[in-house]
């Protein structure tokens, strides 16, 4: 009767969920790698990274500047006119472009006129086929016609725009400029051993690790508003999704005002919940990948003050309904914590944490109202007890012990010494600072932060899915294709923590594993002809589906 129970569950549960596939943020195969389409790319020339090698050896001991990781190239490509057009055998059409820059680990594009008719999409794609950029659509068009990607892997870079016959109207999409990675995504020998992921210092903690009973709930919920920040000019920082007293998901974004330096926040693009499936805790292994679509690109300064080093801009698209993230709660009160936490994307790394026992104090750095976590060479204090910061953590989140923003990094000299915390000092902005110091919207937070002049001095962190409808819980997981012969596909562009079952249709096991990257394969090919259920669930958030799938051969 058990197994009748179970079946007729996963039965129910299949009609239910049979339609509550969500649109955004869609990831779907390009057609290019569906068709097997391969322009010729255009090639650019060789970069010379001799004297970029030197500049970082410096500028990356310094975190009152952004993280390089790439460089700007100007090129100019209309795809319209540029591009190699196909016309499918259902009469919709596809124009690309490739780009070839050589030795690049990772390449981005920004488009100085974007422009894409409702019902029409574009994407990008690597060489290797083994990643793919969310669609952009309609929805990202804007009054500037500019817009910054988030990367992609290789050295070669496809992009794919994709035209139903329907569509009739004019697209503009024209390339301004390339960003070629040189670091971040695997070891790169030819540049004195720079890398990214895994290049932070082996004394940080990623931020799954545990620190401490009395901080570890909290960081669970807070750590879905960090993200890491592309400024779209090879240059990244680190910032924090906020919370207002309306509660109204306003996609407000707050990072450090030298990160508004280096790049136009048009060209900006972040990425949510970058985070190790299994944690490294100061071990000096080395943290897994985690390849996932939570990207949006654009935003426009609301409000920025060098007084207390901070920037707060608004992304122009609101964060999709079905997105696991988090808009962090704050307190303006410049009260000292007890003892403080920061979360951040060190030197463009997956996401980590430090903790601070002995608590923040106030100082003035230079005539910047900071927090001092003290160190030896400033203050007192032995600086982080857990963890540090490095660069590319500018702009990060300070939490206090409610975990509560109080600030974003300015700099410091906080680092690791092997695999431990050199002891020394860090500076945040004060948000208390940034609160009402200035008299004008532009150069304050609480216009933004209070609209309605409430006088609220604190308020708590705001999960995103907490008004989704209970079963909207697909960010979007696209299965395909189904019937299956061999091996199906599963997309996954919400859930940081998925993992599968499958079982028959008597409620057997099958097999069982994991699904926490953006594209995921699950082999058929042993199984018989007929219909099973694949049941998939988020640890984290309790979100689970089960789906039919046909094995027909």
């Amino acid at each position: 009767m058990q197994l009748i129970r179970n079946t007729i569950t996963f039965l129910f549960i299949i009609t239910l969920f049979s339609t509550v596939f969500a649109q955004q943020n869609r990831v779907e195969l390009p057609i290019g790698i569906q068709y097997n389409l391969r322009p010729t790319p255009i090639e650019l020339s060789p970069l010379d990274l001799s004297e970029v090698a030197a500049q970082d050896s410096i500028n990356d001991l310094d975190k009152s500047m952004p993280w390089r990781y790439g460089i700007t190239r100007d090129i100019i490509i209309d795809l319209t006119t540029q591009g190699e057009w196909t016309t499918l055998p259902s009469g919709d059409r596809v124009c690309q472009v490739a780009i070839h820059s050589p030795d690049a680990l990772n390449l981005s594009i920004n488009f100085n006129d974007f422009y894409i008719p409702k019902g029409a999409r574009m994407q990008l794609y690597n060489d290797s086929q083994s990643e793919y950029s969310k669609v952009y659509t309609s929805e990202e068009n804007r009054n500037s016609n500019q817009l910054g990607s988030w990367f992609v892997s290789g050295e070669i870079i496809y992009i794919e725009y994709y035209q139903p016959s329907s569509v009739q109207d004019s697209v503009q999409l024209i390339v301004g400029s390339v960003i070629h990675g040189y670091r971040m995504g695997e070891v790169n020998r030819l540049v004195s051993g720079n890398r990214g992921l895994n290049d932070s210092g082996e004394c940080n903690y990623d931020v799954n690790c545990s620190i401490g009973g009395d901080f570890d709930g909290k960081k669970d919920l807070v750590k879905k508003a960090v993200a890491l920040l592309n400024l779209g000019n090879g240059y990244l920082c680190s910032a924090v999704l906020v919370n207002n007293a309306k509660a109204d998901k306003t996609p407000y974004l707050l990072t450090a005002n030298h990160c508004l330096d280096s790049g136009d926040p048009e060209f900006w693009s972040v990425r949510f919940n970058w985070m190790s499936p299994n944690p490294i805790c100061a071990t000096g292994e080395e943290s897994q990948d985690l390849q996932n679509n939570f990207t949006m690109s654009g935003a426009q300064v609301r409000a920025k003050n060098a007084l207390s080093d901070f920037a707060l801009v608004e992304l122009y698209t609101a964060v999709p309904q079905s997105w696991d993230v988090a808009f962090a709660g704050w307190d303006n009160s410049d009260t000292p914590p007890s003892y403080g936490v920061g979360i951040h994307h060190p030197n463009g790394d997956i996401m980590k944490i430090c903790r601070d026992d002995s608590g923040a104090t106030k100082r003035n750095a230079n005539g910047t109202e900071v927090w001092l976590i003290g160190g030896t060479s400033v203050g007192t204090g032995n600086g982080w007890e857990l963890g540090t910061t490095e660069s590319g953590s500018s702009g990060s989140p300070l939490f206090n012990e409610s975990g509560k923003i109080i600030g974003q990094l300015y700099a410091g000299a906080s680092s690791c010494n092997g695999f431990e915390n050199n002891n020394d000092y860090d500076i945040y902005g004060r948000f208390g600072v940034s609160w009402n110091t200035a008299n004008s919207p532009d150069r304050r937070l609480k216009d933004w932060l209070d609209p309605d002049n409430l006088g609220v001095s604190s308020i708590e962190t705001l999960q995103n899915l907490l008004n989704t409808p209970t079963f909207e819980l697909t960010g979007k997981l696209e299965i395909f294709p189904n019937p299956a012969k061999t091996e199906i596909t599963i997309i996954n562009s919400r859930y940081p923590n998925l993992r599968y079952e499958l079982f028959n249709l008597v409620g057997q096991k099958l097999e069982a594993g994991s699904m926490n990257t953006t594209m995921n394969t699950l082999n058929v090919s042993s199984l018989s002809n007929g219909v099973y259920l694949l049941h998939l669930m988020d640890d984290e958030s309790n979100a689970d589906l089960t789906k039919k799938i046909v094995v027909s051969r």
